[in-house]
């Protein structure tokens, strides 16, 4: 930790400390009527996002994301971060099985992760899920992300379409087209479940995407912010 940043550690702990009295003349004065607690919650995220986004480099940052497999096909950067290209694969699953089209139709970038709201699976918890939603829905995140969040039962149970043949193939390219179909299901679904381990950004308008590594919800916050305007 440098010392600009103790002193701008410092600088804030003074500004919220006069704020906090500030606030508490304004409240017992009347002056606060018609503000909404989420208000004051989103100003508070701002100055933590903000003071923590001086703090790290561009190269930190970008390290909150997992780059996956060496081998994958990149896209252009954005700021400091290199968006996934979404495989035609899982591309071509979505449209011949009909699963996921309401993330490909979204009108805005897609927030994508499972939850798992019995505590059996820590990894997956529910008070992440409450937190990232409170976030998302908040009136400067809105007109960026939509959220589309499933838990783990509804991720299960979800109607997949038709995996295999539905019937036996009259030809070569009909049998080819099955197996086809197939493999695209399978690796469809592997993208879902593996970005539903931490968290994806989609952004269906350039068919890309983001995974960040884990499911730190600071961390979260960082790429949200940096990744609105992509």
């Amino acid at each position: 930790m440098n010392k600009k940043f103790i002193d701008k550690l410092k600088d804030t702990g003074s500004f919220i400390l006069c704020l906090g009295v500030l606030l508490g003349i304004a409240y017992f004065s009347g002056f606060l009527k018609g503000f909404a607690p989420s208000d004051f919650l989103d100003a508070y995220q701002r100055v933590v996002y903000n003071l923590s986004k001086n703090s790290k480099s561009a190269e930190d940052r970008a390290g909150i994301l997992s780059t996956g497999n060496s081998t994958a096909k990149k896209s252009s950067s954005f700021s400091s971060y290199r968006p996934h290209t979404i495989p035609e694969t899982v591309i071509r699953g979505v449209h011949s099985s009909g699963t996921w089209t309401n993330i490909f139709e979204s009108d805005k970038k897609v927030v994508f992760y499972l939850y798992d709201p019995t505590g059996e699976d820590s990894s997956l918890s529910e008070e992440f899920h409450h937190k990232m939603t409170s976030y998302i829905n908040n009136k400067d995140n809105r007109p960026y992300y939509n959220i589309f969040a499933y838990t783990t039962d509804a991720f299960k149970n979800m109607r997949t379409g038709a995996v295999g043949p539905s019937k036996i193939c009259d030809s070569l390219e009909e049998c080819n087209q099955q197996r086809m179909n197939a493999s695209d299901y399978s690796n469809m679904a592997e993208f879902f479940k593996r970005c539903g381990r931490t968290v994806c950004i989609i952004n269906p308008a350039n068919e890309q995407y983001v995974i960040l590594r884990d499911r730190n919800f600071g961390n979260a916050v960082y790429v949200l912010n940096d990744l609105r305007e992509w």
